[in-house]
């Protein structure tokens, strides 16, 4: 496996991460709309706790924006782990390429350009760090 191309993807997914962390609190919290007014007027209780739909729109985009970009980290992590044997990555470049593909479908179908732009480039890393092979060091 190629490790140069594993860390493009998993870059991709860290830059995503904080993309819409930014996106969220520039976009929901500092700009409200009249959309936003009205999830802030609907309430509803559940497990003992009120919240408003944009109490939870807020807190799931938060969320997803950080488990993105820790899943990115963690890929970093595990080719860090890995480096004196980079085949040992393939089995988390295989699961990058699932998950990337994956959200690049989602994307395409109900999210804006930026993340579609970036799980595409995902999806091509992961899958070409795993058909390319390194180049070997000549003695």
């Amino acid at each position: 496996m190629h490790p140069l191309l594993y860390r493009v993807g998993a870059w991709c997914w860290i830059i995503t991460g904080v993309g819409h962390l930014t996106g969220e609190v520039l976009l929901r919290l500092s700009n409200p709309t009249d959309a936003d007014a009205a999830l802030r007027g609907h309430f509803f209780e559940l497990m003992g706790t009120r919240r408003s739909l944009m109490d939870m729109m807020t807190g799931f985009g938060i969320a997803m924006g950080v488990a993105i970009l820790l899943v990115g980290v963690l890929f970093l992590l595990i080719a860090r782990l890995t480096a004196d044997s980079p085949g040992r990555a393939r089995p988390a470049g295989l699961m990058g390429l699932a998950a990337s593909v994956g959200l690049l479908a989602l994307a395409i179908a109900v999210l804006p350009p930026p993340p579609i732009a970036t799980f595409t480039v995902a999806s091509l890393a992961f899958a070409a760090a795993l058909i390319v092979k390194p180049a070997t060091a000549r003695a």
